[in-house]
Formats: structure tokens, C-alpha cells, sequence
């Protein structure tokens, strides 16, 4: 089908992933092929015509998930998606490096704690620097190693495994009586284990984090490595699509990846490179705070300007100045409350997005705080403390939805300038038509009755007789093509004339018959003519409709070889009569039918062909035929020949002939 934009494989053995996709999908333009195991998966993608795969490693062998990276290896071009749940991602399995949403998955730091394997998170910058990871994992009871870079992480996991290999080997002292004196003796107190787990912070490629996975579980067979990042599900499934990754998902998100697809195939790449480095502006009345989101703020890709002071705040706030503002509502000793804040902010760049950070409590203020982000339109509000992570993801949607307002601005611009170019351009045409049609007709009006006139006195000189004649054709095929712009101007001002009454179909169908007959002759063509014995009653145009059969059969004698075949033929239904023009000349590709109504189009094929035309013929024979009532259409096969038909519908017995009124142009 061609609303059809791509074809996503989904490998899952349960329907209830297919009936969740299926609605995004489609509405989408995307078609889904379910299989259910990774042989049929293969195969699928061995036929090519899928432009995405999803797997739902919910569903799927853990043994599995490797030889799935090896396939998408082997079809790079074909994008990847890797369903996740808690049960997948538990490091009790042996894996490739998985990917981690932040916040953690309920219950990961449990699982994490009772094994004994070793795990490494590769932390981005942000959850690093704030020490986000180091600290949801000390809430469930670990005790993570914290590494400020991955240099050395392969060696420091193995030598971390050995010491607790060794510590977990050594005997354990026991209680004892001395033999002389009775008394227990002192029990020394055990060492405490290495931990198993270490926060290394990363910020390389997927690639590299791949490359880093493989080295730490060549040293280390049974550690497994995550990599955990706060980045916004649609930049990094973006991201992952450009470096051609896969992308992985909690389960919960499968919904999202039909907008993930058409968002990366419209120009994704073109608007984060539009977007450019973008501004923000801090301000805050707690210094630390105000430190710790500037250092996580700049490790996200942001320039970042932070102050203390509101009037500071306005001053540097001018238009073009910042993308986005982010506001703690409670300034000390401001001139200004936040909400008037964010007003003259926004007086001075209405393009500016302002988020608010406002204080729990008392919890009137917090409620008041979180009200005037509704009442002032402003983009988000949290609460303190503020996250590092929670505030890039609110940046993010912020800055994104910035982005699209002025993006459809800009676009809506443009289409309105490209519509008033249309406009003029139309408007000239029209114009240049209706002119040229006047001003050449009187003129060829004369030069058609001169050369009958010539030709008829010139019977005893044969060679001027002949120059005569060729006047008299010429002009008559001038006569036409000016007669062809005439109706077009007049179709395209909505002033073509077609006025109704009875038509006599049989005989305007014979008159161009006996017309078209000698054409046909001259170029060796068999012309048949196949009608009923008598027509139904209708309504309509003799000469319109006239014109329309004759431009069909004028068509198929010049776009049929010698030795062809041309048959017009009548038939009745049961509310219509059908006319059609069958030949067996050069026919029309699949590719050109669409386009045949244009005007001024004419196929590769015909343009060798043809003598003479602007290539209006068809577009104003349809235009006759549905102000007739009826329509056309055409049924054809490049080098075997075509049939141009069309419709009127019959004239209920008793009524008048209807008066079909102009289109609305």
C-alpha cells in the first residue's frame, strides 16, 4: 500500500505486545509482522522488508539475547528495539551490557545486594557528579566503589573479585576456653568484605561502552555492566538510532516507539543540530544548590548562567539572551516575588520557557508556587530539593517544546509566503491565458477563413494549392490549442460553460466517429465503433461532450502504432451510460497514471509521439465530465494499450435537465 512508511518486525510468543503496538503503529503508517522465535526472525529480515525490529526480551530465552545483537549486526540498517523488565535486567543473569533508566527499577538495589557477582554501573556525568547512583544504592543496604573515570575499571573489578574470594576463603575464629584459667578467649573481628558493585562515571559512546563490557567481562567472566543515564528517552533512542545501536526500553514504554521511528525519519538529526547549544539561566537563593544543578547543567551540553540575585536575573534576561529560566520562587530579599519575576522576564523575550523550583513548605506557599506555573503558562514546577536528574528531564521537554513552537512559527511562515507566491504565479497564468486566447483568435479567425478561401481558388495551380492547404492545417491546429486554453482559463476562473439540456449521446458518439474515421484511416488504424440500439434519456452538453470523445479517439489515433486498433464503445448500468475509448497503442506506466490528469503533463512515451499539445486535453474533458455529473477513468498497461472511459448518469424519467452549477474555486 503506498500509506505504508515502513514495516517493524516483532518477535515476542505472547499477542499482548502486538495488540499494545498495533494502534501507535498504524496510526502511523507503520505495518506490523509478528513471529514468534529467533529463527523466524531471521528470516524475516533476510527478505528485506523491514525497517525496524522489535524484541521483547520479556518473552524471550536469556540465552537468546546475544545471538539478537548478532543479528542486528548482521542488518545494521534495520532498527533495533529491546524491550526490558525487572526480571531481564536482574543481574542475576549473565548479559551484554544493559541499559538502565533513571530512577533505578524498584527492587534492582535489593537484587544487587543478596549476589555475590560483581557489578558495574557506567553512570553519565550528571547522576555521577550528584552522586544520584552511589546514593539509591546505599538506601538499599550496598555499599558501592565510586570511580571518577572507567580507566582501569576491568582491573579494579577483577582485583576487587580476588579480594573477596580471599576474605570469603579465610577461616573464621572460633570461641575457646584456655586450659589453665577457664576464661574465653578475645575473638578478633572480622575484616568486612570488598563490595561488589562500583559507580565509574562514563561518558563515551554506546559503542564504547560495548567495547568497555567486553573487556570487563573478559577479566571478570561473571560481572555484569550497566549503563545508566537521566538523558530523555527520546534523545538518547535518537541518539542510540544515529550510532546505529540498539535501543533499549523498560516494557512499559513499548507505546513510544512508533513516535521514536517517524520522529527519527523526519529530520531528528537536522533539529538537534538547529537547536545548537542552548542557554539557561539559574537563579537561586541557596548557593550549594545553585552549584550542584550549574555542574549538571553543564555536564548535560548546557551553557549555564547562575546568580543569587533577581535584579541580576532581569538585567541579563534580554531577548535572544536565554532559551529557558529557571526560577527558585523564594529570592531573598528580591524587590521581586518569582511570579513577577517570570512576567518581566517574559515582557522582555516571550519566547523564553521559565520553570519554577519551589519550596515544600509551608505547604500553602508550595501549593501557590505550583498554581502560578498554570496561571502564567509557564513550563513546569518542582519541588526542593530538586534532583539533578528530575531537572535536566524538565529542561529537556521544555527546551524541545520551545523548539517546535517556534519550528511551526517559522514553518507556517514560510508556507504563507510560498502560498502567496503560488498565488501570483496563478494569478499571471490565469491572466496570461485569458490575454494570449483574445488576442489570438481574431487574428487566426481570419488566417482559417483566408486559407479556406485560397485553397478553394487555387485548384488550377496545385503547388500554391498546397502551400494553401498547409496554411489551413496549421491554423487548424493552432485553432485547437488556443481553443484548449481558452477552456483552461475559463475552468480555472470558473467560467467554462457547460450549459445543460437533452443530450443526444448516440448521436454525438456516431458524428465523432464519421470525424475521427478518416484519421484513423490515413494511419493504417482499425476503427471500430460497438453501442447499443438505442440510449437512455440524459442530460447534458452535445458539444462539451462532443469535445470529450473527440479528444479520447484524437488521443488514441497520434499514441497508436500502425496496424492498431481504436474501438469506441456504449454501454448502459443501471443509473449511467459509460463511454469508452479502447486502443492498443504505447500505454501508460504505474508510475505516470496518478499524474495523467495534470495539466501540461505528458508521459516519456507520449512526448515522442505527439505532434502537437499542451497536455490540457485531459484535465478539461474531466472537468466537462463532472460538471456533467459524471467522472472519468482509465485503465492502462505500458505497451499494450489503455482504455480512457468515463460516465454520465441518467436523467430520471419525468424530471428537467439539471443545472449544474460552477465549482467553487
Amino acid at each position: 500500500m503506498s500509506d505504508i512508511k515502513g514495516r517493524v518486525l516483532v518477535v515476542t510468543s505472547g499477542k499482548e505486545l502486538l495488540d499494545e503496538l498495533t494502534p501507535s503503529m498504524s496510526g502511523r503508517g507503520l505495518e506490523l509482522v509478528c513471529v514468534p522465535t529467533l529463527k523466524y526472525a531471521a528470516a524475516r529480515l533476510q527478505a528485506g522488508d523491514c525497517t525496524a525490529m522489535t524484541v521483547d526480551f520479556t518473552k524471550i530465552p536469556p540465552a537468546e539475547r546475544e545471538a539478537f545483537l548478532a543479528l542486528h549486526e548482521q542488518y545494521p540498517q534495520v532498527h533495533m528495539f529491546t524491550l526490558e523488565s525487572n526480571a531481564s535486567m536482574t543481574p542475576t543473569l549473565s548479559s551484554p551490557i544493559r541499559r538502565l533508566t533513571w530512577p533505578l527499577p524498584p527492587g534492582f538495589g535489593d537484587q544487587v545486594r543478596v549476589i555475590a557477582r560483581s557489578v558495574a554501573m557506567l553512570a553519565d556525568q550528571v547522576l555521577f557528579t550528584t552522586g544520584a547512583v552511589q546514593t539509591a544504592f546505599r538506601q538499599s543496604g550496598v555499599q558501592p566503589a565510586s570511580l571518577e573515570s572507567t580507566k582501569g575499571l576491568p582491573e579494579f573489578i577483577r582485583e576487587q573479585n580476588e579480594a573477596r574470594i580471599f576474605a570469603a576463603q579465610a577461616k573464621k575464629p572460633k570461641k575457646s576456653w584456655s586450659l589453665l584459667g577457664g576464661s574465653e578467649e578475645e575473638i578478633p573481628i572480622a575484616a568486612p568484605l570488598p563490595g561488589n558493585v562500583v559507580v565509574a562515571q562514563f561518558s563515551g559512546t554506546l559503542a564504547e561502552a560495548d567495547a568497555l563490557d567486553a573487556e570487563i567481562r573478559k577479566t571478570s567472566p561473571e560481572a555484569v555492566c550497566y549503563l545508566i543515564s537521566g538523558m530523555e528517552t527520546v534523545r538518547y533512542a535518537i541518539q542510540a538510532l544515529k550510532e546505529g545501536h540498539n535501543v533499549a526500553l523498560p516494557r512499559e514504554q513499548a507505546g513510544r516507539i512508533a513516535g521514536i521511528l517517524i520522529e527519527n525519519s523526519e529530520g531528528a538529526d537536522v533539529r538537534l543540530k538547529e537547536r545548537g547549544n542552548e542557554r539557561i539561566l539559574l537563579l537561586d537563593n541557596f548557593k550549594p544548590a545553585l552549584t550542584s544543578l550549574s555542574q549538571a547543567l553543564l555536564g548535560a551540553g548546557y551553557e549555564v548562567t547562575s546568580t543569587m540575585d533577581g535584579e541580576e536575573a532581569l538585567g541579563l534576561c534580554k531577548k535572544g539572551s536565554f532559551h529557558l529560566a529557571v526560577i527558585g520562587t523564594a529570592i531573598t530579599f528580591a524587590k521581586l516575588s518569582g511570579a513577577e519575576l517570570a512576567q518581566k522576564m517574559r515582557e522582555r523575550d516571550p519566547e523564553l520557557r521559565i520553570i519554577f523550583m519551589v519550596d515544600q513548605y509551608p505547604l500553602q506557599a508550595a501549593l501557590k508556587g505550583v498554581s502560578q506555573v498554570v496561571e502564567l503558562g509557564l513550563d513546569d514546577a518542582i519541588l526542593k530539593p530538586v534532583e539533578a536528574s528530575r531537572l535536566i528531564f524538565s529542561v529537556e521537554k521544555a527546551l524541545e517544546r520551545r523548539f517546535l513552537l517556534l519550528e511551526n512559527e517559522r514553518l507556517l511562515k514560510k508556507t504563507k509566503e510560498q502560498k502567496d507566491q503560488l498565488e501570483l504565479v496563478n494569478g499571471f497564468q490565469k491572466k496570461f491565458f485569458a490575454t494570449v486566447a483574445h488576442d489570438v483568435k481574431s487574428p487566426l479567425t481570419a488566417i482559417l477563413g483566408y486559407s479556406e478561401v485560397l485553397t478553394g481558388k487555387l485548384k488550377a495551380m496545385p503547388n500554391e494549392q498546397r502551400y494553401a492547404a498547409n496554411i489551413q492545417t496549421s491554423a487548424k491546429t493552432l485553432n485547437v490549442l488556443i481553443s484548449d486554453l481558452v477552456d483552461l482559463a475559463a475552468m480555472e476562473s470558473g467560467k467554462l460553460r457547460v450549459e445543460i439540456g437533452t443530450l443526444n449521446l448516440m448521436a454525438v458518439i456516431q458524428d465523432v466517429f464519421e470525424r475521427v474515421k478518416i484519421a484513423a484511416q490515413k494511419r493504417n488504424l482499425n476503427m471500430e465503433l460497438v453501442t447499443p440500439p438505442v440510449l437512455p434519456p440524459l442530460a447534458g452538453n452535445d458539444a462539451r461532450i462532443g469535445q470529450v470523445v473527440q479528444n479520447l479517439c484524437t488521443n488514441a489515433i497520434q499514441y497508436t502504432k500502425e496496424g492498431g486498433k481504436i474501438t469506441i464503445k456504449a454501454e448502459t448500468a443501471a443509473d449511467r451510460v459509460i463511454v469508452s475509448v479502447l486502443d492498443t497503442g504505447i500505454g501508460i506506466s504505474k508510475e505516470d497514471l496518478p499524474r495523467i490528469w495534470e495539466r501540461f503533463f505528458q508521459t516519456k512515451e507520449a512526448q515522442g509521439m505527439r505532434k502537437a499539445g499542451f497536455g490540457l486535453g485531459l484535465k478539461i474533458a474531466r472537468e466537462i465530465v463532472q460538471r456533467h455529473g459524471g467522472e472519468m477513468g482509465i485503465e492502462s498497461e505500458l505497451g499494450v494499450g489503455s482504455r480512457f472511459f468515463f460516465h454520465i448518469p441518467l436523467t430520471p424519467p419525468g424530471t428537467k435537465a439539471p443545472a449544474v452549477p460552477a465549482p467553487k474555486q
